[in-house]
């Protein structure tokens, strides 16, 4: 396997870690999942990193994030505008990613271990929040009225859009359906849908009871990878 030619990308949750090791061509060369402890330690990982890569993706979960619009982003005041949003520690990175089709950056803290010990090993890193992802992502639902939800570690992320204008992202604790379904429901609210003509879009896993109960409420609930 010629490594400097392959990518490789890695989600972070709290029940464990997975990566996804693609050629040149975009094949899936190596691909595994693994449980760990919750306080995981990147030497797991690094028989892997240890490999040469053009391309290392990070993907992980966490609500310590926020927009700020393109025309009022200073990339030398990242911190400034998480802290006034979130609790963040002295420890913890905070970085951005400038989105332009969405006319806003996206702000986020990158706990120190993980970012350090990645960082250690991998020169060419990028760490990417959940909720980029699913920003990212929305772009390929096709309906006009776009909601799309994520569940991950006991947490809720959604974002909601109308056709490409970017109106809701936010994360919330959600350890059981009846919280989810509240905080979806208050975002459909706030963001003016109606349940009974839009369609739920799921990013990644999710029990299939959770996805019927959903579906009682809205006019279909489908997946999106």
């Amino acid at each position: 396997m010629s490594g400097t030619q392959n990518r490789i990308t890695i989600q972070l949750d709290l029940s464990g870690y997975s990566f996804t090791i693609y050629g040149r061509n975009g094949d899936v060369l190596q691909q595994e999942s693994h449980p760990c402890p919750v306080d995981l330690s990147i030497q797991e990982l690094t028989p892997v990193l240890k490999r040469q890569y053009a391309a290392v993706s990070v993907y992980f979960t966490t609500w310590k994030y926020t927009l700020v619009p393109l025309s009022l982003f200073d990339k030398d005041n990242v911190r400034g505008y998480l802290s006034a949003v979130r609790d963040i520690s002295k420890e913890e990175i905070v970085l951005a990613l400038e989105m332009p089709s969405r006319k806003a950056a996206i702000v986020y803290a990158v706990p120190y271990n993980i970012y350090s010990s990645m960082t250690g090993l991998c020169r060419n890193v990028k760490f990417y929040p959940t909720s980029y992802v699913l920003i990212d992502r929305i772009a390929s639902v096709a309906d006009n009225n776009r909601l799309l939800v994520s569940f991950t570690d006991g947490m809720l992320h959604i974002v909601a859009a109308e056709r490409d204008k970017l109106l809701f992202a936010n994360s919330f604790p959600a350890a059981d359906i009846a919280t989810a379904e509240y905080f979806i429901f208050s975002v459909v609210k706030e963001v003016l849908f109606n349940p009974e003509h839009t369609v739920l879009h799921i990013f990644g896993k999710v029990e299939d009871k959770t996805a019927q109960e959903l579906c009682k409420y809205f006019a279909g609930v489908k997946h999106i990878a």
